[in-house]
Parts: C-alpha cells; structure tokens; sequence
C-alpha cells in the first residue's frame, strides 16, 4: 500500500474539534474554554462554517447529527426539510424549483436545546463577528464562484462574492447575514422559519415554498441505524439519509469473506453499486428494515458496472468530543456548489438544491411532493470498539457512504490508526465508473481491472473527489481526540 504521511492524532483534555475550515475549529475550540460541551463546539463550528464556506453550507441548507451521550445512547438529528406546497416536479432540476425548505436553523436550534450548556447567542458569536467584519476568502471558495458564477449572477445579483476584484485573502462583509444570526441567537428558529424572514425566503423561491410550509416545518429526533462490522459497533443516520447503504455494504463485505486487499475492493465497490439501486426506496415507510436485511448480489470474479452512485462534491463536516464522553459527527449542506443559486438578499444567504436529487419517476416514494422529504446523502456516523467511540464524517454526496466503508474496513480489518486510515488512498464509483486515486495501490488496481472495472486514475491531492474525512471521539482512557485529512480538513484540541 502507497504510504502518506498522515497528520498528527490530537488530544486534548477538555475537547477536541475537526473540521472543513480553521476558523470554524477555532470557533469550536473557544467554546470549551467557556464550560461549552462537545455539541456546543459542534453547532459554533457549523454556524461559522455556514459564514465562510457558502458554496456548502448555510442557513438555506441543512444539517444532520448524531450525538453520543456520556452513557453511551446515541440520538440522530435529522435538519432536513420537505418540498413546498407548490412544488413542480417539472421544475424541481434547478433553479428556485428545486429548493426545499430549509433544516440547517431548526437543527442548530434543537440540538441547542436537547443537548448544548451555552446560550445560543454565544455559540453564535463567532459567526457574526466573521459575517459582520468580513471574513477572507480562500482559493477554493473563488473557485466554487468561478464555476458557477453564470447561475449565481441569474440568481443572486448584488451578491458581494460576486465582486470581480476578489482576490485569495480579500476580506468579504455580509451584514445581512451578521443580523440575521444575530436574531436567531436572541430569538431561535422564529427569526428564520417567520415573520419578515419566511416572507423572504417566498419571495426568492417565487411560488414552489410558502411561508406557511417554512412555519411547519419540524425537526426528526429518533435513535440511529445501528450495525456492527469485524466486533465494531456502527451507528448511522437512519432515513431518509442515505447513510443506510454503508451498513448494507458492510455486512454483504463481512458475509463474503473477503480478506485479500483486492478482493475487499471489488466485494466493496460491487455492494456498493448493487445498494445503490436502492437509493430512490430509502424515503418509503419500512425501508430501514428491508433494506438492511436485503441480501446483495454479487459476483466475487466479475464486475457488473451496474453504476448508481454520482461524481456529486459538496457538503462540509464537523466533528466533535468532550472529556464527558459526548460525541458529535455531523454534516452540513447545501447540495450542489452553492445550492439553487437563489439568494435571499435580506438574510444573505442561498437556498439549497435539494430537490434536484429526486427521482423522476412519479411512482418513486423519492419523486417530488408536498410535504415529503427526500431522500438525502448527508451520512454522518459513530462508530465504536470497546470503550473507544469516534465519530466520522466527510463531504462527498454519494461518494461519503464510499469513503466511510472505506475507512471502517480499514480500521476494523487491518487495525489501522485512525489518522493513518485517513490518508490511505481511495476509490470511488461514480457515472458507471470506478476512479482511483493515482498513488492507489497499483497491484490492487491491476486485480480490480481484470475483474472488468472500467478504472480511471486521477492524480491525488487534485480533487476533493475521494472526500475530506474528519474524526473526533474518545479513547479507552476517556481522553478526546481528533484527526483530520490532509485532503483539506482541519483539527483543534483543546
């Protein structure tokens, strides 16, 4: 196996957190010097992380979470929200059509209430400091403009990132944003899901999402899908997260007796495709049950390029630990690179695309519809061995239940450390596909194209393709730590 050098475990006494940006790590981190816990150090980040990577997250997007208590029970919190009394599944592709209603603000604020010790508003501090002050603008974020720079000039014009003078480092001031979190501390979700706020948010959607829909909408609070793996225990989100298809990939890997590097890459990555069939049945009532107790086929020698899976990208992580023995995984999103595109000038934030990964099938539980929420990739996930517990998360659309088995096999099958486990490089099937990072083992690779893989190798460091995975939990002692992947993702300790 090619060797990287992998980044330092971090430990702390207090906390740990790993994260999408630095800023948002530090934001995580101040608030364990302030009595916070683990979940407040998850929600400062997110909120910070919706300030300066805006091509992922924010307000207009959703968040997902599971949260470990010190006893060891572990609660999924589902931010995602259901498409508009209006909704036209005609128009659900792009565009103001695809937006559902936001659940990133309803989650922030009911795991503050469920888990946090802080007050909202402090938690929130950072993040208006950043959106009211300005904040710098990085190399990856004027990229994410540049690519999608013709549907955000249709939909968010005016839009300060739009200033064709930004440079790596320019400082950008949202105010509109600032005084929006500013409410939301002070008042929670009523500053965004009412009043002049959910009359905004019609407005920029133009007919598909009404007030009355933002005003309805509800935060799921229920216990996670729980697997085991090798004498792991694993916890992931339950539906309509997608996360459902690491376990059923998982098992048909265990029940294979897969033990040669090669042939748990093609059992893994032909699971992978044959769960992937699945997707759109996720949002069906049952489906948890049947599916995880679906038997995938699979043939050991042949490759069937069934696909399913797509080369999709954004979203960001957060996760979190505390000497108490709390740990967060959790992702945050707004689907494609900036969503919809679709501005709301008087909050300074864009809306999510999340429609547009609906089925177009009208006899699909996924398709469209007023109130149903569809199915969704955020899989954050907890995974456990003895008294160690940590969490994992990564960005990737359909590619994070990929790198999660991925990394799961590696710890629990080779024993590797998890900071090694990390750097260790990926596959990931998209479009009919299987690409590979090029420093992957080229032995493996060989094998994997004998099969009938159709490979393509794309160089390494190049792309966030293969995810940016992070990880914090609590060792055998009780102590926090933390990792991060030198694919771009940041830890703190503290």
């Amino acid at each position: 196996m090619p060797s990287r050098l992998p980044r330092p475990l971090l430990r702390g006494p207090r906390g740990v957190v790993a994260c999408g940006h630095p800023l948002a790590a530090g934001a995580g981190i101040a608030t364990f010097r302030d009595g916070g816990g683990a979940v407040d150090a998850a929600l400062a980040a997110a909120a910070v992380l919706a300030v300066v990577m805006p091509d992922a997250c924010g307000l207009g997007g959703d968040a997902f979470m599971l949260v470990r208590s010190p006893a060891g029970d572990v609660t999924a919190v589902n931010g995602s929200g259901a498409a508009g009394s209006g909704v036209d599944p005609s128009q659900a592709e792009e565009g103001p059509g695809s937006v559902a209603v936001p659940g990133f603000v309803a989650a922030l604020d009911d795991a503050h209430s469920l888990f946090a010790r802080l007050p909202l508003q402090r938690l929130l501090e950072p993040a208006v400091s950043l959106a009211g002050g300005g904040f710098p603008v990085g190399g990856s974020l004027l990229a994410a403009i540049a690519e999608r720079r013709d549907a955000l000039e249709r939909g968010a014009p005016g839009w300060a990132l739009l200033d064709p003078g930004l440079r790596a480092g320019s400082l950008v001031r949202a105010p509109a944003l600032a005084g929006l979190l500013q409410r939301i501390g002070r008042g929670g979700r009523q500053a965004f899901y009412g009043g002049q706020m959910g009359r905004a948010i019609e407005r920029a959607v133009g007919g598909s999402l009404s007030a009355e829909d933002l005003a309805a909408h509800t935060t799921v609070v229920r216990a996670p899908v729980r697997g085991s793996y090798r004498g792991h225990e694993v916890w992931v989100q339950p539906p309509v997260s997608q996360a459902l298809i690491a376990p059923m990939v998982l098992h048909a890997l265990e029940r294979s007796g897969a033990s040669e590097p090669a042939d748990r890459a093609h059992v893994s990555v032909e699971a992978m495709e044959a769960a992937f069939q699945h997707r759109h049945e996720i949002a069906a009532a049952g489906a948890e049950e049947r599916l995880l107790s679906a038997q995938l086929e699979i043939d050991p020698e042949r490759a069937q390029r069934r696909g399913g899976p797509t080369h999709g990208l954004h979203t960001t992580s957060v996760t979190a630990a505390d000497s108490d023995g709390v740990v967060v995984s959790m992702l945050i999103s707004v689907y494609a690179t900036f969503g919809s595109g679709v501005l709301v000038p008087e909050g300074g934030f864009v809306l999510n695309d999340r429609l547009s990964g609906c089925s177009t099938d009208p006899g699909s539980p996924n398709y469209p519809a007023p109130g149903r929420r569809p199915v969704h990739t955020l899989s954050p996930a907890l995974v456990s061995e003895g008294e160690r517990t940590f969490a994992l998360a990564t960005p990737g659309a359909d590619g994070q239940v990929q790198t999660l088995v991925q990394l799961i096999d590696a710890i629990a099958t080779d024993g590797a450390r998890i900071n090694h486990a990390l750097e260790r490089p990926r596959w990931r099937s998209g479009n009919g596909q299987l690409l590979i990072e090029a420093d992957y083992d080229a032995d493996v690779a060989q094998q994997l194209e004998r099969r009938g893989h159709d490979l393509v190798r794309i160089a390494p460091r190049t792309t966030v393709t293969f995810g940016i995975a992070v990880s914090s939990g609590i060792d055998e002692h009780g102590t926090p730590f933390a990792a991060s992947d030198s694919r771009g993702s940041w830890a703190s300790a503290c």
